[in-house]
């Protein structure tokens, strides 16, 4: 007997409505905000499965050209992320504007053990000029997420049993202990 999954049933992998009725302008103003359930619990073990099985594809940076090799699951969240809803709901929640998706992964990537800790090494991408304004750190462990917007901030994230690290970018952006 086969199991549903999310993309069975388009059925989104993001607690949207949660995001919007918990978090809608938080205060973020230590550069942090947990939020418990970002990724709805129900599929929380099949996207953790998915990523894991897909390692090599999410670890490389960029990965455009891998992207057409991941599974439905592994591309509906890509794209869910990726989305103009998301970018919404992020800028909603953050109080950053305009923010713009890392289509081609080059800050995003899954972190796994033996890495204890989130970061970037650079948060701006010379080859377009952006500025990581707001990583998402997603726990695969239970779907949790910390959302960051400070270099010091992101480095005391713990990664535990691996997380997806997502960014989103801006033009011109800049934060408070991010390298230059």
């Amino acid at each position: 007997m086969m199991t549903a999954t999310a993309t069975d049933k388009q059925e989104s992998l993001f607690s949207y409505g949660h995001l919007r009725g918990h978090f809608l302008h938080s205060d973020m103003g230590k550069g942090l905000l947990h939020i418990d359930q970002f990724v709805r619990p129900e599929h929380v073990e099949a996207l953790r499965a998915q990523l894991l099985a897909e390692r090599e594809i999410f670890t490389t940076s960029p990965n455009t050209a891998l992207q057409p090799q991941l599974s439905p699951l592994g591309r509906q969240c890509l794209w869910e992320l990726q989305s103009g809803i998301m970018l919404r709901v992020l800028e909603n929640i953050t109080g950053l504007h305009h923010l713009l998706p890392d289509t081609h992964c080059r800050a995003s990537t899954l972190l796994l053990p033996p890495a204890t800790h989130s970061g970037l090494s650079e948060w701006r991408d010379a080859s377009t000029g952006l500025h990581a304004a707001l990583v998402v750190v997603i726990a695969l462990v239970d779907g949790s997420a910390v959302l960051c917007t400070r270099a010091d901030t992101l480095a005391s994230v713990a990664v535990g049993e691996g997380a997806l690290q997502v960014a989103y970018w801006q033009h011109g952006a800049t934060r408070t202990g991010a390298p230059a």
